[in-house]
């Protein structure tokens, strides 16, 4: 009997694993062929609605496959009460998807019964869906923003609203194109989707290693090289993956260790990875698949995105890689031998090909201004051709299937949560609480801006504790954002503000998640990780001022205005980055640690007299260490002579 029970087991955890891989290979080759037009070619018409029920279907499904309702319980063997939200979620993205036409035509926002029985079954269970991948916290918040719909006539002061019956409320959500289908879960699965689909077939390729190699063979060999190379290869991963907290597993395996081999603390190790991993989402072209929701929410071009938030990712990474130079110079690290490392020629011999479809995908977006969609079926396209060149990185049946696979997963943290905000982003549309809120924000400042500011970047610290990066960009933009903007803030600049200020508490104790992924591969402190992670990655808490006050660094204003803009601004941050380390030419005393961060902090501000001062104040510190360095010189030369004599 034990035998026969042992048996059945093992054949539900083989099913519940094979139809897993079915659901993930056979979502992304759906998508792609819906992002190259390939039901249109054969005369089959699909409205987005009926696209975006499809797609969070089957990604929430394959979440509740894969995902265990418990951390305790093992991926595979459910229960058969646990696969009763996967048929509710079958069955309600299926209904949408099959009625897509009707709905549109009756325009009917108010459900039936037997519809709100459906709509609130299928709302919980993608709200689990949601808290198996993101925790409580937005699963609470959901929930709340629901039953604040239907209940806002009992709220009092700027919350209270008209109230709504459960009827309309459901069928806004569910029924309309607004609510779980509306415009955030449509940039998603049909414009993220693609570049997560091209990540995962670029790992399926074995561009991994190509990556890797190439940040050894740049910056390996220079003094603390193994930690430059883990920022390098953190930076290319970080932008494509959208997960800090994967980039870090991902990349970490190979870095930390590399690191702590030649000689960097455990702890410094974990805070350089999660930092570096954390910067990938600030630098584009693909900021984690958050540049294609800034586009769309400001309904810009993703190109102009990308223009504007390049040269905060360069202050961001400048001042990160000066700080791991002058630690490497304190504790006296060289860089790995040359013999030890990759050749840059072989390494591009072997896989130059990975270079080109990113080329080519910058041509497409910033040349031809080609769409997303458009522009990354075609890199796509590249990288599988190019790919074949050579035999090692061929696409075989097996890791076709593979990044088809991965890729579907990779979706599990993004489409269930999207779809659970927008009940939320539907509460607020219905009850017009945005306004609302934006105006008692506006109230409570006071008209200050600067206390205005650091109201929202509290909130946007907050509100991005545990949450992935696509999730907090659009909670902070759907409630912070519309205050900035009415307050003057350019809308570029305060949609990137309070993107910077979600992600901090990657890094920051004591969520830092990021921190706390490279403790555990480190063997290091998790709070001491996040800690140092904060101080190497200050730039994201100072750069993000400067959007507001010195717009010229998101490349706004005059090139004269852009370039003495940008030059301030990096330099203010990597003085900061100097003060922190406590070296420059050779170790600062208290003192001088306190006036570099202050001639930073000076440089930064926005005021010629301000600015002028730091300057000043920045280069007699200079010249006292090259003074100093060189008067250490001579007195070493000296002795070294009066030892030869005798």
């Amino acid at each position: 009997m034990q035998n026969t029970a042992n048996s059945s087991k093992r054949l539900g955890r083989s099913f519940q694993s094979r139809l897993a891989l079915v659901v993930g290979v056979v979502w992304s080759a759906y998508t792609l062929a819906y992002l190259s037009h390939f039901f249109f070619y054969l005369g089959i018409v699909l409205y987005p609605l009926t696209h975006r029920a499809v797609s969070a279907g089957l990604i929430c499904i394959l979440t509740l496959l894969i995902i265990p309702w418990r951390k305790s319980n093992p991926p595979y063997g459910l229960k058969w009460y646990e696969w009763f939200p996967i048929l509710v979620v079958a069955v309600g993205c299926g209904y949408i998807a099959l009625h897509t036409n009707q709905l549109i035509a009756e325009g009917r926002l108010t459900a039936h019964p037997w519809e709100m029985v459906l709509a609130v079954l299928f709302f919980l269970s993608v709200i689990e869906a949601t808290r198996r991948t993101t925790g409580w916290i937005l699963a609470g918040l959901v929930i709340a923003a629901f039953f604040y719909a239907v209940h806002s006539d009992r709220f009092p002061g700027f919350l209270r609203s008209t109230g709504f019956p459960y009827s309309m409320a459901l069928g806004w959500m569910f029924l309309s194109g607004e609510g779980v289908w509306g415009m955030v879960l449509g940039v998603v699965a049909e414009i993220v989707a693609g570049f997560i689909i091209f990540g995962g077939f670029l790992r399926a390729v074995g561009a991994s290693k190509f990556f890797n190699d190439l940040a050894l063979a740049l910056a390996g060999y220079m003094r603390g090289g193994a930690a430059k190379a883990a920022v390098i290869a953190s930076t290319f991963f970080g932008t494509i993956s959208g997960s800090i907290a994967a980039n870090v597993a991902t990349t970490g395996q190979i870095t930390i260790p590399l690191m702590k081999s030649t000689g960097y603390r455990p702890d410094y190790a974990g805070a350089v990875e999660a930092t570096a991993s954390t910067g990938g989402m600030f630098m584009p072209p693909i900021m984690g698949a958050t540049a294609f929701l800034i586009a769309e929410f400001l309904q810009i071009s993703y190109w102009n995105v990308c223009v504007a938030a390049f040269l905060p990712g360069v202050a961001y990474y400048a001042t990160l890689l000066l700080q791991v130079d002058l630690q490497a110079a304190k504790i006296g690290l060289k860089g790995l031998p040359r013999e030890q490392l990759p050749s840059i020629g072989e390494t591009l011999k072997e896989g130059w090909q990975y270079l080109l479809p990113f080329a080519l995908l910058i041509f497409l977006l910033g040349v031809m201004r080609y769409s997303a969609q458009t522009s990354i079926m075609y890199t796509l396209a590249a990288l599988v051709v190019v790919s074949s060149f050579n035999k090692k990185s061929r696409l075989t049946f097996k890791s076709l299937i593979e990044a088809l696979d991965n890729s579907a997963k990779g979706m599990m943290s993004i489409i269930p949560l999207c779809t659970a905000i927008g009940i939320l982003v539907g509460a607020v549309e219905i009850t017009g609480s945005g306004t609302k809120f934006t105006s008692q924000i506006l109230i409570i400042s006071g008209g200050n801006l600067f206390l205005l500011l650091l109201m929202t970047a509290a909130a946007a610290f907050i509100l991005g504790m545990g949450m992935t990066t696509v999730s907090v960009y659009i909670l902070t933009v759907v409630l912070l954002a519309p205050a900035l903007v009415r307050a003057g803030v350019e809308p570029i600049a305060a949609h990137l503000f309070l993107f910077y200020f979600g992600c901090l508490s990657f890094i920051t104790p004591p969520v830092a998640v990021a921190a706390y992924i490279a403790a555990g591969i480190s063997g290091g402190s998790p709070w001491v990780t996040g800690f140092r992670a904060v101080r190497l990655g200050f730039a994201a808490f100072l750069v993000p001022w400067a959007f507001v006050f010195n717009p010229g660094i998101l490349m706004i204003g005059s090139s004269l205005t852009v370039l003495l803009t940008s030059f301030f601004v990096i330099l203010g941050s990597m003085s900061i980055g100097v003060a922190f380390e406590g070296y420059f030419l050779k170790l600062l005393k208290v003192w001088e640690k306190i006036m570099m961060a202050l001639g930073g902090f000076l440089v930064f501000f926005p005021s010629p007299g301000a600015r002028a001062l730091g300057l000043g104040i920045l280069l007699l510190l200079t010249i006292k260490q090259i003074l100093q360095k060189r008067r250490e010189g001579i007195l070493t030369n000296t002795k070294n002579s009066q030892r030869t004599v005798f």
